[in-house]
């Protein structure tokens, strides 16, 4: 066995062993009355940032839908998602003091990162009846195989909102953004600007940061010529939002990017509505373009907020 495949290996023993030593405190012998799926957030385990989260919902809420189980969302870490995001035609919300689990009838599944399972196939022929699910993968595709891209996203949407509205804290807090119609610019850069930390480690040096800053104010004042409209400048990189207001004529959300996955700072709950503010504004914006030029990395944020929101995304590789 390679030290790749033991290193997996001994993952995947500590995992259960977590998922074990966190769910023994609900042990019950009397099983589940009905058929449950429970997506859960409750910082066992990292997840990734909001839409990871979000792809992990709705793809089970889908599975759920498909084989008639009830469904209910634990998502209390780094915040309780009430604050922002309410039930809107589903009743989602778990009291976690009746949480039970049972040794036979109730299985935790790791899905994290797991691009290559059919959890709908997982749950199907299963004999428990209650799951814990732990996941961060949009699987619509696996679950609607017939769907196309058009069709899948139209699916992903209503079930978006069949599950949520948005809370009046968050509502109230987007209304106060006076807009008239326009477009987004979206980027990633994780640490390449040296502003923000995450998995990625690699930092630019300064001159090569203000090369690659440079080229995107180039390529947004072309995309704003085109459309003559107000842009917001949205991104994980403060140094590269001040770059671009410096340079252009457009607006941004105050406050600092956030990312949800920061333990050192989970209780940041301004960072974490911003966060709620950006997917939502993006949403709203007349065309969104997701600014991808080597070597900035990938993002689906601004792809679902799309998505949410109905209107077109386009991505700007030069």
């Amino acid at each position: 066995m390679t030290l790749k495949k033991i290193k997996q290996f001994l993952g995947k023993k500590h995992k259960k062993a977590k998922l074990f030593a966190h769910y023994i405190k609900y042990f019950s012998l009397k099983p589940p009355k009905k058929k449950q799926i429970i997506v859960c957030f409750d910082g066992l385990f990292p997840h990734g940032g909001l839409v990871d989260r979000l792809k992990g919902i709705i793809s089970f809420y889908q599975i759920a839908q498909t084989l008639g189980y009830d469904f209910k969302i634990n998502f209390n870490n780094p915040f309780d998602l009430s604050l922002f995001l309410q039930p809107n035609n589903v009743d989602w919300y778990i009291d976690t003091s009746k949480m039970s689990w049972h040794p036979t009838k109730t299985k935790t599944l790791y899905l994290v990162n797991n691009f290559d399972a059919n959890p709908l196939k997982l749950i199907k022929n299963s004999k428990a009846k209650q799951f814990y699910v732990y996941a961060n993968i949009d699987y619509s595709k696996t679950n609607f195989p017939d769907l196309n891209t058009e069709q899948l996203e139209h699916k992903w949407r209503a079930d978006f909102n069949q599950l949520f509205k948005k809370s009046e804290l968050l509502e109230a807090k987007l209304n106060a953004i006076t807009t008239t119609p326009f477009i987004s610019f979206h980027s990633r850069f994780t640490t390449l600007m040296g502003d923000f930390k995450d998995t990625t480690t690699k930092v630019l040096y300064v001159d090569e940061q203000d090369d690659l800053c440079n080229n995107l104010v180039t390529i947004i004042n072309r995309v704003k010529a085109a459309h003559n409209k107000n842009a917001f400048v949205f991104s994980d990189s403060i140094n590269f939002i001040k770059f671009v207001k410096q340079k252009v004529q457009v607006s941004s959300i105050e406050g600092q990017p956030f990312h949800m996955d920061n333990f050192n700072n989970n209780n940041n709950i301004d960072g974490h509505l911003k966060t709620l503010i950006d997917f939502f504004m993006i949403a709203k914006s007349d065309t969104v373009y997701f600014l991808n030029v080597k070597p900035m990395y990938n993002s689906s944020f601004s792809k679902y907020a799309a998505i949410v929101g109905q209107t077109n995304f386009k991505v700007l590789e030069a």
